[in-house]
């Protein structure tokens, strides 16, 4: 018996610095997701994130990698891990070598020294440590030096490099941008441990400084000049330079002039390797720097001419780089030592490559990628609300760029040849918060899934035209982008889904005919309505999302024109083919783009009748009938509702007078005879489907059973048992999961009443359960999987003699590597696909922690 994982979709934290790329060109990505940090490698199509790192209890907040097989992660709680590769022979397997909890608030940013020996960690509490690597792992971290920033000034980037004199022994330079307009620049002598000393302030930036970076560059004259980069919420990019003063007066012998605009101001910012006490009682004041561009030295350059152990150095700005239309939140310098191109990533959603003239030194934008920003653009329209990190493939002529975006999605540029001509690629996609509801297709073709950051996804399997190779699973749709968290789901056929959002409404939908093409073309699936997708004229074309709505609307492919006067006095119902075509001629899964706006389903209907916000939600096996529930702190309001699905009219009365607070969970029987519900009131309910004659009396179902005490504590699932246990003589079995950390079994016992046949205990409280749909082992066993609030998870056969004596074994306790770290929304075992392997059982987890995984199990 073994377990895999053969995908796991989560979202990448939207912070900039959540993401981090290997120095050694291995192509190796590390990013935070919820309280993982994720690997992935975006050259490879074929698998999605390789890993999770398990051991923060928090969201994580800054991933950096300190050397190549050595990772540092920060958290909201403060916490720092250091992560180790364990085997050369796997790049993915890493292991926690130490844990420094140091800092009171969230860790905001993280960089080393460039010999990798110090880790230095910035925090919301406005405190800035370095920490020695160099006993690592034998001896741990070991704190150095605290730099206290002052009140109201917390940290959002660092950047850190080396500063190499004329004469006498290296020196480090580190930059600290914060919540200010201004940039703290501290030095410190190449010594043991290092003593960080404050240096300069630089001034410029108008609004919070986000992201900075230093490169070495060589000049014409053959001189080394350090080049730091600086984007700020103002917009802009400043470029400076740190050199030596005594070759900053050489270049500037045939310069002198003053510029006095604060934005381009070209003041001169003086410091020593080592202060010199005269320079230290006034850091902050702009005595500390000379006047702009002045040949003769200001009141504190006295001692120009010092000892060659303490040479003077400046800080010079060289270029303002405007491009950007909203705040900047990262820059990465070309990995390559003498190419000068620098990334950055923005909040208006692009990424933009600079580069200066060789002639002139006038930087130019080189290349935008992302989105153009359309009118009235929203996060159901398309607007992905920026990119949050910019990186570079480390190898020396890089084959990618990438950047996440609002919705958790990467986005990755790929580029073929020195031309550069930078084209969009596939990459991975997950939700960006807890993911809620799960539902795979009847047919096991493909998986649904909702979440709190208010979106649908639609996951299949990608397998090449021609080919039966599966690519991995990637996200195919987003079927519906909601103005409310996403809470649960349910597949009524192949084409067509009910979901609920923390509203009172519940919404019906159908796939359009492009998305339905794409799963045909690229994962092989045609839609049960229809033979031939080409020809099927019942799937409707498109859906889009009017500006402030809410509701999918179906609209048709209009024919290309080119002379329509105005875009707003066209026909809501149309959309332009475009759109449509870029669908039709996808080779590979869709794009974040494609994803936000092509590829949602049309609403078909809305259900109502409900009081408070939808709890649950489930669909008959005969697919005629649809119940729900919502929330409800009485028994007015906890009543189960039944819709049918060939009119969409509420069949009434409703199922009343049995719970007395909120319904968490519903399940139909095999044959929809029965209909089980459990609760936060501590009780399940069992429902009877009545016959013909008695359903104008006391509607489709009546109570047959209430268990009173079904369990000590609330009850979160439930889940029907396959027909035929103990030889057939067992027809119905439920399962029940509860907080009092129990599963009870249950069985029938007699006309009207059930008895618990069988208590299974656990460690934690359990929070989903659910029952593969067939007897396994040869028609004697049922597999049953269990989920608990601390993400465990197992897998149990249930057998039955005939004398129905039940007997509950563990087949398989997950590898906690593999499993979630928070609690388990719900498990559902997927439909066996026509030919596939009889002894695997695919099952899909759905987690608090934005994570969804699909776990192959081997018997």
């Amino acid at each position: 018996m073994s377990a895999t994982v053969k995908h796991t979709a989560i979202g990448a934290n939207r912070m900039p610095d959540a993401a981090a790329t290997s120095p050694d060109g291995c192509g190796l990505v590390a990013f935070a997701a919820d309280r993982y940090i994720a690997l992935w490698r975006p050259e490879d199509e074929a698998h999605g994130v390789r890993r999770l790192l398990k051991g923060h209890a928090e969201p994580v907040s800054a991933v950096l990698f300190v050397a190549p097989g050595l990772i540092a992660s920060g958290s909201t709680d403060g916490v720092v891990k250091i992560w180790s590769n364990k085997s050369a022979g796997d790049q993915f397997d890493y292991i926690c070598t130490a844990t420094l909890q140091y800092h009171s608030r969230t860790v905001n940013t993280l960089a080393c020294t460039p010999d990798s020996r110090y880790l230095i960690v910035g925090g919301g509490d406005a405190v800035v440590s370095i920490w020695s690597l160099a006993g690592m792992p034998n001896v741990g971290a070991q704190l150095q030096q605290e730099i206290q920033l002052d009140p109201g000034h917390f940290p959002l980037c660092l950047a850190v490099d080396s500063i190499n004199p004329t004469h006498g022994s290296s020196a480090v330079i580190l930059a600290i941008g914060s919540t200010s307009t201004r940039i703290q620049v501290y030095v410190s002598q190449e010594n043991e441990p290092p003593n960080f000393t404050k240096a300069v302030i630089l001034k410029g930036h108008e609004d919070w400084v986000h992201g900075l970076a230093f490169k070495h560059f060589r000049e014409s004259d053959g001189s080394d000049v350090l080049y730091l980069a600086s984007g700020s919420q103002d917009r802009y990019i400043r470029i400076w330079k740190i050199l030596p003063m005594d070759r900053y007066r050489e270049a500037q012998e045939s310069h002198s002039f003053i510029i006095s605009d604060p934005l381009l101001s070209n003041t001169i910012y003086q410091f020593f390797l080592t202060p010199r006490p005269e320079t230290q009682t006034d850091i902050s004041s702009d005595s500390y720097t000379s006047s702009p561009l002045s040949r003769t030295p200001s009141k504190n350059s006295k001692n120009a001419n010092c000892a060659d152990d303490n040479p003077e150095y400046a800080i010079v700005f060289d270029a303002l780089l405007m491009g950007h239309d909203d705040w900047i939140f990262s820059l990465a310098w070309h990995p390559y030592p003498s190419d000068k191109r620098l990334l950055s990533s923005s909040a208006d959603s692009t990424l933009m490559i600079w580069i200066p003239d060789e002639t002139s030194g006038i930087w130019t934008s080189h290349a935008r990628l992302g989105d153009l920003s359309i009118k009235g653009a929203s996060s159901a329209t398309g607007s992905s609300g920026g990119f949050w990190v910019a990186l570079w493939d480390q190898k020396p002529v890089p084959r990618w760029i990438a950047t996440i975006g609002k919705s958790g999605g990467w986005r990755v540029w790929t580029a073929e040849s020195e031309i550069e001509r930078w084209t969009p690629k596939v990459a991975i996609t997950g939700h960006a918060r807890e993911a809620t509801g799960l539902a795979w297709a009847p047919g096991g073709e493909y998986l649904l899934t909702t979440s709190l950051d208010q979106t649908t996804r639609l996951l299949a399997e990608w397998k090449p035209s021609g080919s039966e190779e599966s690519k991995g699973w990637h996200e195919f749709a987003r079927p519906q982008i909601h103005g409310y968290d996403m809470i649960a789901i349910t597949s009524l056929s192949s084409t067509e889904f009910v979901s609920a959002g923390d509203e009172k409404v519940l919404r019906v939908f159908e796939m359009p005919r492009s998305v339905a093409q794409v799963l045909n073309s690229l994962c092989g699936f045609n839609p049960s309505r229809s033979k031939e997708i080409d020809d099927d004229k019942l799937l409707p074309d498109a859906a889009s999302v009017p500006s402030l709505g809410l509701s999918n609307k179906s609209v048709a492919v209009s024919s290309a024109s080119g002379n329509q006067e105005d875009d707003e006095e066209q026909d809501d119902t149309l959309v332009d083919s475009s759109s449509y075509s870029s669908l039709r001629t996808l080779t590979t899964p869709p794009l974040e783009s494609q994803l936000q706006r092509h590829t949602l389903f049309p609403e078909i209907d809305k259900l109502y009748g409900h009081g408070y916000e939808i709890s649950s939600v489930a669909v008959s096996h005969s697919g005629n009938l649809l119940a729900t529930t919502c929330r409800a702190n009485s028994t007015t309001h906890a009543v189960i509702r039944l819709f049918d699905t060939t009119t969409w009219h509420e069949i009434k009365p409703p199922l009343a007078e049995a719970h007395a607070l909120t319904v968490t969970a519903l399940m139909f029987s095999h044959d929809d005879r029965y209909l089980l519900s459990v609760g936060r009131d501590r009780l399940f309910v069992v429902w009877e489907h009545n016959d013909d004659s008695a359903r104008e009396v006391t509607g489709y179902y009546q109570t047959q059973y209430k268990a009173l005490r079904g369990h000590t504590r609330i009850i979160w699932d439930g889940a029907w048992a396959p027909p035929g246990l103990a030889d057939g003589a067992l027809e119905y079995v439920f399962a029940t999961a509860s907080r009092d950390k129990t599963v009870k079994i249950w069985t029938s016992d007699g006309p009207s009443s059930w008895a618990p046949r069988l208590v299974q205990r656990f460690e934690d409280a359990v929070t989903a359960v659910d029952f593969w749909p067939t007897l396994v082992s040869g028609e004697t066993r049922a597999l049953l999987a269990v989920g608990l609030d601390n993400g465990s998870i197992f897998v149990y056969t249930l057998s039955a003699r005939p004398e129905r004596l039940l007997k509950l074994e563990q087949l398989i306790a997950l590898d906690q590597k593999l499993t979630p770290s928070l609690s388990i929304s719900q498990i559902s075992w997927r439909p066996r696909l026509t030919g596939a392997e009889e002894s695997v059982y695919d099952m899909a987890v759905a987690s608090d922690d934005s994570s969804i995984r699909i776990y192959s199990i081997s018997m």
